[in-house]
């Protein structure tokens, strides 16, 4: 019987080496093969999604939706609709609540906050929610579910090799381009999507195992998608120079919009979670409620791809896609913060379009002899509206582009996506991804962007104390022996367990009014302490408090001292760390 060979990741000089037996694999070999496993992954799993939602718009839309009016007339539409939100509730409380919603931010936060690691049960949840939310009727996006989902496979791969965790977050980005590609055929736009909003960074190491994700996805949805982007966009021009401010202001227009598109979608999910009725009646009537817009506006049911398609034919009247524009955040609004799960990037997408596309009727209305189409301002628009609403300007101008083919559009594409870009972030305050985070509790700002001081442990700083007091101590005695050693603090131990500290201060004022006190008088047991796994700025973030001048680091399992540390050993690990010379004595 042979016995199976030794399998473990090394690392070796800030990379990571595989070892089967006595085989080495280098990391880059090792992420470039499972690169194109994940975008194989991700490519089907675009495809099974899409494929899905079309089964289901078939089954609901046309087959329960057709009965439903024939009995009920154009209200029967409701049926279908709260339907699919009883039955997208019921999916995800049972088998994965990690599916409910939009599905970016929990890939975000899988990347920065959990080592890149997504349940493996997520890819088939988020599949069959999602389509079944955007099937049955309710106002969503498809990016969102597919991004998650080809995260998970990343994911998945990563553990499966149980690989370390920069790997694994790289194969999650990887996941997340590959299902962007596969769903927009925009292999460019994928790789600046994973880099600019689930890694934030452009690392060129990751880049380049995301390239090739990307590209091998893209291969497989064209082979079963056809070779076409989203929409058919070719064509647009910018017929004169004089153009551009007007597309500038369509930069202003589309911040404007998107900041009151992503207000409401986290006020709809607010009010929504403030509503005391069982989680699957309340989504049924979320979805009820977007049925009684789209007996109207039918238009704003599911992805709504095809409409998009017909403002850049130039189908859609001035009003028509006002009301659109209007209707589409709101729909999407009720539908996510109800409970579906759908994303908000095809939304947004969707919203720019009209928004664009009303803006250019109005302004070649008004100057036809030098202006383009309305609908080349709808398909600016487009990628204005995103960069806004998600600050990444090049994952928007990168996308629109390739779905334009014309490199002549490329001038007011980047005009108004970096107008609209920096004006979202001052009207928001944040992207549309991030405020889910923060609106569950997660300073995103310093998990994205972390102090330095972040990652080192309080284990690496602290000293063991030079004089531990007893409770019984007098303070008199203890007072010296702390002046002798330079300490401006004691801590108090009793049985081995820590029980307090007291400060150099109070032992010389409780010895000079008596000289018989004790030390277990003055302690002070509701000072802070540490455990040896926090980390220096936690420490620095107490220290700030003036009256704390030393901390007790305490194991949390036992309540033994590890040990202490003090302002001055705060500061010379600042200026180890920076670089700067040391003032500790």
């Amino acid at each position: 019987m042979t016995s199976r060979p030794h399998f473990e990741f090394v690392e070796q000089r800030g990379e990571y080496r595989l070892h089967v037996g006595r085989i080495a694999i280098s990391q880059s070999t090792l992420l470039l093969a499972a690169a194109m496993l994940v975008g194989i992954g991700g490519g089907y799993g675009a495809v099974a999604f899409r494929k899905l939602i079309d089964l289901e718009t078939w089954l609901a839309l046309g087959g329960i939706a057709g009965w439903a009016k024939a009995l009920l007339g154009p209200v029967g539409i409701l049926i279908p609709l709260m339907l699919g939100g009883a039955l997208v509730t019921l999916i995800i409380r049972r088998l994965a609540p990690e599916a409910h919603g939009e599905g970016v931010p929990e890939v975000m936060a899988a990347v920065a906050l959990h080592e890149g690691r997504i349940p493996a049960r997520v890819i088939a949840v988020k599949t069959v929610a999602s389509a079944t939310t955007l099937g049955f009727g309710g106002s969503g996006g498809r990016e969102g579910p597919i991004i998650q989902i080809g995260a998970a496979i990343g994911s998945l791969v990563g553990q499966l090799a149980h690989a370390p965790a920069p790997i694994i977050r790289t194969l999650v980005a990887c996941g997340a381009a590959a299902g962007v590609s596969a769903t927009f055929n925009a292999p460019i736009g994928g790789v600046f999507f994973a880099s600019e909003v689930i890694l934030g960074e452009f690392a060129p190491r990751s880049f380049a195992v995301i390239v090739v994700a990307s590209v091998v996805s893209a291969v497989i949805g064209r082979a079963y998608l056809g070779d076409r982007p989203s929409f058919d966009a070719a064509g647009f021009r910018l017929v004169s120079v004089h153009e551009l401010w007007l597309y500038a202001l369509l930069g202003v227009v589309c911040a404007a919009w998107a900041a009151g598109f992503v207000k409401l979608l986290y006020a709809a999910e607010q009010r929504f979670e403030r509503w005391s009725i069982h989680p699957v009646v309340r989504t049924s009537v979320g979805f009820g409620l977007v049925g009684l817009i789209g007996i109207f506006y039918p238009q704003l049911f599911g992805v709504g791809y095809n409409y998009v398609q017909q403002v850049l034919y130039e189908h859609v009247p001035l009003v028509h896609a006002t009301m659109l524009a209007l209707l589409k955040p709101i729909a999407t609004a009720i539908t996510l913060g109800s409970g579906g799960s759908g994303g908000a990037f095809s939304p947004a997408l969707y919203t720019g379009a009209m928004v664009g596309d009303a803006f250019g009727a109005i302004v070649h209305g008004a100057f036809p002899a030098w202006t383009g189409p309305a609908a080349a301002y709808g398909l600016v628009a487009m990628a204005a509206f995103f960069g806004a609403a998600s600050e990444a300007p090049i994952t928007a101008i990168t996308i629109v582009f390739e779905l334009s083919t014309d490199y002549t559009i490329i001038l007011p594409l980047m005009i108004s996506t970096v107008i609209a870009t920096v004006l979202g972030r001052r009207f928001i305050g944040s992207t549309i991804y991030q405020l889910k985070l923060e609106h569950e509790g997660i300073d995103w700002k310093r998990v994205r962007h972390p102090s330095p001081f972040a990652g080192i442990a309080i284990s690496r700083i602290a000293r063991a104390a030079r004089i531990v007091a007893a409770p019984d101590d007098l303070a008199k005695t203890m007072a010296q022996r702390c002046a002798e050693a330079g300490e401006l603090a004691l801590p108090i131990t009793e049985n081995g367990r820590y029980v307090g500290i007291v400060t150099a201060g109070d032992l010389v004022r409780a010895a000079l009014g008596d000289e018989t006190r004790r030390v277990d008088e003055i302690m002070r047991t509701d000072r802070p302490t540490l455990s040896p796994s926090d980390s220096l700025e936690q420490a620095m973030a107490l220290m700030a408090d003036p009256s704390v001048t030393t901390l007790a680091v305490v194991e949390p399992a036992t309540g033994a001292l590890a040990g202490v540390v003090n302002r001055g050993d705060l500061v010379a690990a600042q200026s180890a760390l920076l670089g700067a010379p040391s003032t500790r004595s």
